[in-house]
């Protein structure tokens, strides 16, 4: 095979497919405990415990990050202001009412806040799992065996005045290479940077932080890796059935809640492959 650039994403489609609908009044430190198996695979905003707006949610974010299969069927393509306006109407219906005080904040699920937010992980999480997936072709690892963090997206105020990335890349385990945030694609470090648990972006909530492909030649010079390092792909956790154990730490509410959309045997939750 001849590549003269790495191939895009084509499996974002199957990140959403999977998932199925989690209901919770749980707040997002809880959520958290769930993990990155079970957060793969489940629509939730924290607080929001209201089945039709999560079931208009899962619609609009699985559309969006399909345009084509809706430009199949003659229909145009959501916007953000469609997908923030759909979604007020969902939550009005539901009855939905902000949190006393927190009206227009980020944890009013009809703020422009709340909504861009919900808007701009969800699909960030599908195309990452897209570009990561595909990315996992032997031969395109042995051209791109290796990936940097940087900036995607410039930010007004960076955290820690842009020493935040690289301090933590460092405290996670990370090396720099004449300052620059670079590892091979089947290190531990692009996990250990997630906040989510994943190998790829978003690594946290709007961090404007996504990959650069290096490749092989660059990548030896740098003395990232050898010429006789071989990169192999890495596991493609949504294209298998897999089991997680049954979360620790977690609500009642919320441990009922995984029993009524998983499988659960033996205290593990049974998770099913993308189709």
């Amino acid at each position: 095979m001849i590549f003269n650039e790495p191939i895009p994403f084509a499996e974002a489609i199957a990140s959403r497919k999977v998932r199925k609908i989690l209901p919770t009044s749980a707040g997002s430190a809880e959520i958290a405990k769930l993990g990155p198996e079970i957060l793969r695979r489940a629509t939730f905003s924290a607080q929001l415990a209201t089945m039709g707006p999560l079931v208009q949610m899962d619609k609009l974010l699985t559309e969006m990050t399909s345009p084509a299969a809706r430009a199949a069927k003659g229909l145009g393509a959501i916007d953000a202001g469609t997908f923030r306006l759909e979604m007020r109407e969902a939550l009005a219906k539901a009855g939905y009412t902000a949190p006393e005080g927190k009206e227009g904040g980020l944890l009013d699920h009809t703020s422009d806040t709340r909504l861009n937010l919900i808007l701009k992980t969800n699909l960030d999480q599908a195309y990452g799992y897209g570009q990561y997936a595909q990315g996992q072709d032997p031969d395109l690892l042995d051209l791109w065996p290796c990936q940097e963090l940087v900036r995607v997206e410039s930010r007004e105020k960076p955290r820690g005045n842009g020493t935040y990335w690289p301090r933590e890349w460092q405290a996670k385990g990370g090396k720099l290479y004449g300052g620059r945030m670079i590892a091979r694609k089947d290190s531990p470090i692009w996990t250990a940077i997630s906040r989510f648990g994943n190998p790829y972006p978003p690594y946290d909530y709007m961090s404007g932080m996504g990959l650069r492909d290096v490749k092989r030649s660059e990548a030896e010079e740098l003395g990232v890796i050898k010429r006789s390092d071989i990169v192999k792909p890495t596991a493609q956790p949504l294209n298998e059935n897999v089991s997680a154990a049954m979360p620790q730490g977690i609500s009642k509410s919320l441990a009922s809640a995984l029993k009524q959309i998983f499988t659960v045997k033996a205290g593990r939750v049974i998770l099913e492959a993308a189709q």
